[in-house]
């Protein structure tokens, strides 16, 4: 299963996944063909992009190591709850952001119920540009981080409210940051951009119901220990260790995500924080994230230097760029059936791409 915009189908692709309106109706369930009707009809509803079965996909078993930090459903659910009240969200009416709360709750309860969280590498997969989902991932990566710093249960579970609220800066923007990196923006807009941490702080900074946790999150996750960051470029020793645990998360999430930045894959944005993990961030917090997020997720299609296409089929937690891959084809295209490298096992082989 992959996500895939609506614009590239051609017609006759299974869709992997129900689409749903944003009440819960179903508009069309698992296993549907989208027909051509079908996709003109989902792109005069909006819908920009759809889960479809990848036919190479077919007869593979993958581990069943968890797709992500939390489940499924929950993610879900929690990313609902937050877009709802985001969207009806107004400035200044900040009362009802306690809500987002919940989804906080939601997301540390789920985290807490697995026995073996600390162990397991997280797939984080690339997905459509939207701050909801991006909201959802920071707190579920932070609060992971906050648990194996041993922040009690009281601080994670302000870490976790801070991650939810932490762009909620950009609801009071009207420059467009999806996809678009920060850095290509002209002057007017880059300053716009910015701006949402104060906004976001401003929104919240009278609210009772907000820690002084939470609102640190909002108004310093820019900030930066080499002193590049906004809003008032502090270096390492004025920027506290939680919102250095939040930087982190936050950086590596939007780039994935297409959130001031032009989306990236995973392993690109593994190797960005690693470049900036003895400058902007603290290595010891860039180290702990690259240790549970998986390079190459499972399900994610690669080229090697065999010039084999393979799929990820299961990590190796104690080697995270050389993962278990169930080989499918040649470069040439020949489809090849029933091989399965360890890239432990075979040292000379590297991944040297990866396909959408």
């Amino acid at each position: 299963m992959k996500l895939v915009k609506l614009e590239e189908l051609k017609g006759n692709e299974k869709l992997g996944k129900h689409i749903l309106t944003e009440s819960g109706m179903e508009l069309m369930a698992k296993g549907s063909v989208l027909k051509l009707e079908y996709i003109q009809k989902l792109k005069e509803l909006a819908i920009e992009y759809v889960f479809i079965d990848d036919t190479s996909f077919l007869e593979i078993e993958f581990s069943n190591e968890s797709q992500g930090i939390i489940k499924e459903k929950v993610r879900e659910e929690s990313k609902e709850l937050v877009k709802n009240v985001l969207e009806r969200h107004i400035y200044r009416n900040s009362s009802d952001l306690e809500k987002l709360c919940q989804a906080a709750n939601i997301i540390v309860e789920d985290i807490l119920s697995e026995d073996e969280i600390m162990e397991k590498i997280a797939n984080i997969r690339k997905e459509g540009t939207d701050i909801y989902s991006h909201s959802i991932n920071v707190c579920s990566l932070a609060t992971v981080m906050a648990l194996k710093n041993s922040y009690d249960r009281e601080t994670v579970m302000e870490v976790a409210k801070g991650c939810i609220l932490h762009d909620i800066g950009l609801r009071y923007t009207t420059v467009n940051y999806e996809n678009v990196n920060v850095d290509d923006m002209n002057q007017k807009e880059r300053s716009e951009f910015r701006k949402h941490v104060i906004l976001g702080f401003d929104a919240i900074k009278d609210e009772i119901w907000a820690s002084q946790i939470v609102k640190d999150i909002v108004l310093l996750h820019h900030e930066r220990n080499d002193g590049t960051g906004y809003p008032f470029k502090n270096h390492a020793k004025d920027i506290n260790d939680i919102v250095k645990i939040v930087e982190v998360c936050d950086a590596f999430d939007a780039m994935i995500n297409g959130i001031g930045h032009e989306q990236m894959k995973v392993h690109q944005a593994v190797e960005y924080i690693k470049s900036k993990s003895l400058t902007a961030f603290e290595k010891k917090y860039a180290d702990q994230l690259l240790a549970m997020v998986a390079m190459y997720p499972i399900g994610t299609k690669v080229v090697t230097s065999e010039d084999e296409v393979g799929i990820v089929i299961k990590q190796n937690k104690e080697c995270i760029d050389r993962p278990v891959l169930r080989i499918i084809a040649r470069a040439d295209g020949v489809k090849l059936e029933g091989v399965v490298k360890d890239m432990t096992e075979h040292l000379t082989m590297f991944i040297v791409d990866t396909l959408d």
